[in-house]
């Protein structure tokens, strides 16, 4: 029976669905017995070998800062990943799931479309679908008849994975057309979940009181949408503070999915992306404005009214090429504010998110420069988009990341808050560059004091900080030196004062995260507001 940091990862692997566990090991995430093969085949990563309880387990392991990208990688192939996050105990470390990544509820994508998380249920009434993209807090119900109509809203929407409510799962023809028409992940979600009770809970709890009503939902797509909160609810990536409003979409033109494929809208019949109506009108410089045109070609509206903006907004677009062109150049440089946004509310954005909303709010006054410059865009219902931001918000939002962060090189660790910001942080950083400045000038002191040529100190992931001198020249070396380990040619040591100083320094870094992320979050909730 497997015991020690193989033993703990497979117990927490037995709390989780998750087809694969990623456990913080110190600086790496670990990975032992079937996971560890399962990923290194995947992602192409080395493979050794874990003695544990008279057994041995294959083992791989990915660096600490580079977790994301292999779970990314791991989620975008249809793997459901969970993490477990090592914190400090009063006897060591405690080591606990934290959140779960699938394909629905995967944040750090590098995917322009939407990826929208979908549930269907199904009733003898009808059936009841939803579908949230958790990376930009949209959230969409429809009624359907029948279940023609609730595959061509899937179709539409094309899920990248779908809860298929308790009737649905027996459905072989439902769940087989799921998979033909869509290539989304099928996933068993809780049968509690999809209870009438607990589903308009989740519903009220996450939308507010009134919503049911004033919306209209009926029981299928309250289940529907009750279902897919409580599963967001439960990766603890806590991007259900983006969701804020949920909309039926009854307004739009039903298009049945051989009609959808038919006109070609977003694929050729042959399945490409090249050569559809999407791919030959799309001229958008924005992630966000790509997803806007294929929602509007996937979900047509009957309403006259906006109709009728939304042609005189293309009309004057097409008639004023300086000034579309002028907006375009300008929109070129703007980040993806939607998804930024959506990581804000969840807690998850970084340093470098928000320099990028920073400087995505830059552009709103040359955006509206450009608009108002154009005569024919600012007298178009194009005016009215610009003129629906909180331009003071904007502006005080933007002045407030410029005053609190800089763009530092990459040995500095990248994006860090300006000198003057923080009289806390600044403090730790001043006792850091003390403690590294002595350590910088250790070396040179130990030669010069004690008249060795051969010393070196550095510093590894086993030894800690060391001073390293050749055996040639060990006589020499002071009584106060303790000795931790022989080499070939050398010795290493450590002194009373060098552990001290390493101490003190990692309990700077601790104090220094504590302070950005402190720092980071009052950003978030200033963005958030």
């Amino acid at each position: 029976m497997a015991t020690g940091i193989v033993g703990e990862f497979l117990d927490l692997k037995s709390e989780t669905r998750a087809e694969v566990l990623m456990m913080q090991v110190g600086d790496f995430y670990e990975l032992f017995a079937d996971d560890a093969e399962l990923v290194a085949d995947e992602l192409d990563l080395t493979v050794s070998e874990k003695s544990s309880g008279g057994e041995t387990f294959p083992m791989a392991g990915v660096p600490l800062s580079e977790v994301t990208p292999y779970v990314r990688a791991l989620v975008e192939r249809g793997y459901t990943v969970a993490v477990a996050d090592q914190a400090e105990a009063g006897d060591g470390h405690e080591r606990s799931i934290t959140r779960v990544a699938s394909p629905g509820t995967l944040l750090e994508t590098t995917d322009a479309d939407a990826r929208y998380l979908a549930a269907i249920v199904e009733t003898d009434d009808g059936y009841g679908v939803a579908f949230a993209d958790v990376t930009t807090g949209r959230f969409v119900v429809r009624s359907a008849p029948d279940r023609e109509r609730a595959l061509s809203d899937c179709y539409r929407f094309d899920p990248v994975e779908i809860l298929p409510g308790p009737d649905a799962r027996d459905d072989d023809d439902l769940l087989a057309a799921l998979r033909t028409q869509t290539d989304a992940t099928l996933t068993v979600q809780e049968t509690d979940a999809f209870a009438p009770g607990r589903a308009r809970h989740a519903v009220r709890e996450q939308f507010g009181e009134g919503t049911i009503e004033s919306v209209g939902l009926d029981p299928a797509t309250i289940r529907a949408a009750g279902a897919i909160v409580s599963y967001v609810e439960t990766t603890g990536t806590g991007v259900l503070a983006s969701m804020t409003r949920i909309r039926t979409g009854r307004a739009d033109v039903s298009l049945d999915a051989t009609t959808q494929r038919n006109l070609e809208l977003v694929e050729t019949m042959r399945g490409d992306a090249e050569g559809s109506l999407y791919d030959t009108i799309d001229g958008t410089v924005t992630a966000a404005g790509g997803r806007l045109l294929r929602e509007w070609l996937t979900n047509p509206i009957r309403d006259p009214d906006r109709l009728e903006r939304r042609h005189a907004a293309v009309e004057a677009l097409s008639a004023d090429a300086l000034g579309r062109e002028a907006l375009r150049e300008t929109l070129a440089d703007a980040y993806d504010l939607a998804r930024l946004a959506s990581r804000t509310a969840s807690g998850s954005t970084d340093t470098d998110g928000l320099l990028r909303i920073r400087d995505t709010l830059a552009l709103v006054p040359e955006v509206a420069d450009a608009i108002g410059s154009a005569h024919r865009l600012a007298d178009s219902p194009v005016a009215t988009i610009i003129e629906g931001i909180d331009h003071a918000a904007a502006t005080a939002l933007r002045a407030e990341l410029d005053e609190a962060l800089r763009e530092a090189p990459d040995d500095e660790g990248g994006v860090r808050f300006r000198r003057g910001y923080d009289d806390d942080l600044d403090a730790v950083l001043d006792r850091q560059s003390e403690l590294e400045t002595w350590l910088d000038d250790l070396e040179g002191r130990i030669k010069r004091e004690h008249g060795l040529r051969h010393v070196t100190v550095d510093r590894n992931k086993t030894d800690g900080y060391y001073i390293q001198i050749g055996k040639s020249e060990t006589d020499a070396v002071p009584d106060s030196f303790e000795r931790i380990k022989t080499l070939k040619n050398s010795e290493r040591y450590t002194t009373d004062r060098l552990d001290e100083v390493e101490r003190d320094l990692l309990r700077a870094e601790e104090r220094r995260v504590e302070i950005e992320q402190r720092l980071v979050a009052a950003l978030r909730e200033a963005g958030d507001r």
